[in-house]
């Protein structure tokens, strides 16, 4: 071999031996702070405990001590406890709507809500959601195996009546949640109509959207988000990528009622102008103007109690 040959085949080995060590250390890289995104998110979120839940705390369990509530206990298919609160109507009722919170929320969190179904004659079924509350769970997992939960109150509820008529009520992941159990909903019809108050359309769009006001411009959301997937896969057998109710509303027959703040800087009311459009079946939207993240309950609380109301009487008669 030429001393040429040599020296290019050296250039050769030592080229392939730096781009497999670039390769390397950008994959560890990416691991790395994939792996921060994953548990800012869905692990060290899990279970908090704020402090501004304790007055809706403590008027759960006065309700609980001194009214005709109930702590209710079932289990997850997926090994964890759930934890909820039913709230029968003082009126014999058929009709439940079942409460689903947000991103580290919390059951009581219902108790906003409570006064607009008992008038409207439901009872109310509060849940603390996987990884929140009372309920088990390592990890937040954004409606992927919150959607299963979700069918899995709805056995509880059936059992105690064969031929109620139920409801979901969600507010941002809760909504999200509940618009992912509306395309398992399709093969059964047990739920009789959905609200989904700030649900986002597609989470990793969402969470790209948030990434660039924290990330430094040389580093790109969707790669940190693709390799927080990856951990978040390895960690809990789900990706980002499934929390996509756009996708499931395709597919939706049961009604669905859209609520939004206009004002909203968390997820922005265009997340739910585009699950409008996308949805298969009847579907109603309104935009509040002026307000924020989840806050149309407190800005517009006759109104947003009226709309709700007249959707379910619209809904109950198709």
């Amino acid at each position: 071999m030429s001393k040429l040959s040599i020296s290019n085949f050296l250039r050769l080995r030592w080229l392939t031996l730096l781009l497999t060590i670039l390769f390397l250390l950008f994959n560890a890289a990416g691991i790395f702070f994939g792996n921060i995104f994953y548990r800012e998110t869905s692990i060290l979120n899990a279970h908090a405990n704020s402090q501004k839940f304790e007055d809706f705390k403590h008027k759960l369990t006065i309700g609980i001590q001194e009214k005709n509530w109930h702590d209710i206990v079932i289990h997850s298919n997926f090994g964890y406890p759930l934890h909820g609160t039913y709230i029968p109507n003082a009126k014999a009722t058929n009709k439940t709507i079942i409460f689903l919170h947000g991103f580290t929320g919390h059951r009581a969190l219902g108790l906003n809500y409570l006064d607009i179904y008992l008038e409207n004659d439901f009872n109310v079924l509060l849940v603390d959601s996987r990884a929140h509350g009372e309920s088990g769970g390592h990890s937040i997992t954004w409606g992927n195996y919150e959607k299963y939960d979700l069918e899995q109150w709805l056995d509880w509820l059936t059992a105690r009546s064969p031929q109620g008529i139920i409801g979901v009520h969600g507010v941002s992941m809760g909504a999200a949640t509940a618009l992912l159990h509306a395309e398992l909903n399709e093969t059964n019809k047990r739920v009789a109509f959905y609200i989904a108050d700030s649900a986002y359309s597609d989470l990793e769009t969402l969470f790209a959207l948030q990434l660039k006001n924290y990330l430094p411009q040389i580093i790109l959301p969707q790669a940190v988000i693709q390799y927080a997937n990856f951990v978040a896969y390895l960690d809990s057998r789900f990706t980002f990528h499934q929390a996509a109710p756009i996708r499931s509303v395709r597919q939706v027959t049961t009604p669905i009622l859209y609520v939004h703040g206009a004002s909203d800087q968390v997820v922005p009311a265009y997340m739910s102008q585009e699950l409008y459009q996308a949805t298969k079946g009847f579907k109603q939207l309104h935009i509040f103007p002026k307000t924020s993240h989840l806050n149309a309950i407190y800005d517009y609380r006759e109104q947003y109690s009226s709309l709700i109301q007249n959707f379910i009487q619209t809904t109950l008669k198709i």
